[in-house]
């Protein structure tokens, strides 16, 4: 490609490509690769020498007829050479009952034969309308496989070649349920799963069959998982009993889906998950923060809660009671290093108690679409803490990321509260009278290392104007930043 009397190098070109294509595989995405590709020679080569648009590919089958030309999407896969390949299967037929029948969108014949020659992959996404469907693919893959001699393949063994696994099912059948066998006896050899479930309440008239939590999976697949996440709105007891058998479990993600828990909907014991270090929860309203009481965990180093549905602000009223939340942190305040909270409203009862100060090996603070008084700074800035909490509150914080703040919130308490953790005192560095007022600092160098501050979006850009940041609080970001700390302060967006 020429640019005046220049030609950008095909790397160049491809990283343009790249960064303009969204990072998801979806075929919108797709299609717009394919359009760069027929513009010229030029960019055609230059997309075929970047293997990163290559590695991903999303496939959607709704019949069991539906064309596919399975070497095209292996040529496809085929140039992103070596790196990672990541791989979405969709067959969600139309009825409920399309695996009973001839119909099964999963029972493609060209997608079984892609399956078994796709190369190696680092991810796959597998979504069906029924576990029915899974089994039925498998079939397929096994029957082909063995009329065409090659070497056995399929989706429920273990030698299936994938590092990361994200199964989908949105039904549960009667069949499932009446089963005495496990519904999932094998899956491949993952250490990293993915679960989403149907909802137990979906506000239709369909029944919604679920079946024995037990009955899931075999204890074989779930006991080497390293990576577990759970998308469900079941109540918290069937979740545990999904646990009990992940022994060895590094990483726990769990969505609720905003699903209510009460007190007879939570399990009869703890889980204990030893070896668990990175808990995230999705979906959490107040009443489902008695199931932290229930999570044995030993020892977690990141804490990562959102609240309610995404893209709603749940508000904490001051009826709910957050004693659970208090406690879990406070059992793990001698290893928690990360803890980000989102989408919720704290009011003035309960800050202290979401936000506490007695976290002292936290390094990494991220709220995100929070909601609180700003005073809390002027509560953290004069008071001391005992010497059982340190010289400071988060004495160990290196970065404080508040995102989407209201309008009216007040930057000044933040940076007001960091510029008091490190004593110091303005004076002239030079003896002439133009002198240079610099910040001379008396004390030994803070943990602060980042601090990133941006406001909620209320108005669009067209009906709204960026405000001004005042002069003192350019003035107190300007210290901060001479103390070594890389202060980054989105635009502020009011009416006109």
């Amino acid at each position: 490609m020429r640019i005046g009397n220049g030609i950008l190098p095909p790397e160049v070109l491809g990283d343009v490509f790249n960064n303009s294509l969204p990072d998801t595989p979806k075929v919108f995405s797709r299609k717009r690769l394919i359009e760069l590709c027929l513009v010229c020679k030029d960019w055609r080569d230059a997309a075929h020498s970047d293997g990163r648009l290559w590695s991903g590919i999303n496939l959607e089958f709704t019949s069991q007829t539906q064309v596919f030309s399975y070497r095209k999407v292996l040529a496809w896969l085929d140039r992103s050479r070596g790196r990672p390949k990541r791989l979405a299967v969709v067959a969600a037929g139309r009825t409920i009952n399309c695996a009973e029948t001839s119909l099964c969108s999963a029972s493609n014949p060209a997608l079984a034969q892609f399956l078994l020659q796709v190369p190696a992959l680092d991810h796959l996404h597998l979504e069906f309308r029924t576990s029915r469907c899974f089994k039925n693919l498998c079939s397929l893959m096994k029957s082909l496989s063995e009329g065409h001699e090659l070497a056995p393949r399929s989706l429920d063994s273990s030698s299936f070649p994938v590092n990361s696994l994200s199964l989908k099912v949105a039904y549960f059948t009667h069949d499932d349920r009446t089963n005495p066998k496990h519904i999932f006896n094998s899956l491949p050899g993952v250490s990293a799963l993915q679960l989403n479930f149907p909802a137990t309440n979906t506000g239709r008239s369909t029944a919604i069959f679920l079946p024995p939590i037990a009955s899931l999976f075999s204890p074989s697949i779930l006991q080497p998982i390293t990576n577990l996440s759970i998308g469900c709105n079941w109540p918290f007891r069937d979740i545990a009993v999904l646990l009990n058998s992940c022994v060895n479990i590094e990483e726990l993600a769990v969505d609720l889906r905003g699903f209510e828990d009460g007190v007879n909907l939570l399990p009869r014991k703890q889980v204990s998950l030893p070896k668990v270090r990175v808990l995230r929860l999705r979906g959490i309203i107040p009443l489902s923060l008695k199931s932290l009481d229930f999570l044995k965990l030993r020892a977690i180093s990141e804490f990562d809660v959102q609240f309610g549905h995404r893209g709603m602000i749940l508000q904490i009223l001051e009826i709910y009671h957050t004693e659970s939340w208090e406690k879990f942190l406070w059992r793990h305040a001698e290893t928690l290093r990360i803890l980000r909270i989102e989408d919720v409203k704290v009011p003035e009862e309960h800050l202290l108690s979401m936000i506490p100060t007695k976290l002292p090996m936290l390094e990494e603070l991220h709220l995100n679409r929070v909601y609180f008084n700003a005073d809390i700074f002027d509560y953290w800035t004069p008071t001391l803490p005992s010497e059982v909490e340190g010289s400071m509150w988060f004495p160990r914080l290196k970065t404080l990321e508040i995102l989407h703040l209201h309008p009216e919130f007040d930057a000044k308490k933040i940076l007001t509260f960091l510029r008091t953790r490190r004593s110091h005192h303005e004076e002239n560095t030079r003896k002439e009278e133009q002198g240079v007022v610099r910040g001379v600092f008396r004390s030994p160098p803070d943990s602060m290392q980042r601090l990133v501050l941006t406001y909620e979006r209320w108005v669009s850009q067209r009906m709204g104007k960026i405000q001004e940041y005042s002069r003192e609080i350019l003035e107190l970001s300007a210290v901060l930043r001479r103390a070594g700390i890389l202060v980054n302060m989105g635009p502020k967006y009011v009416g006109r």
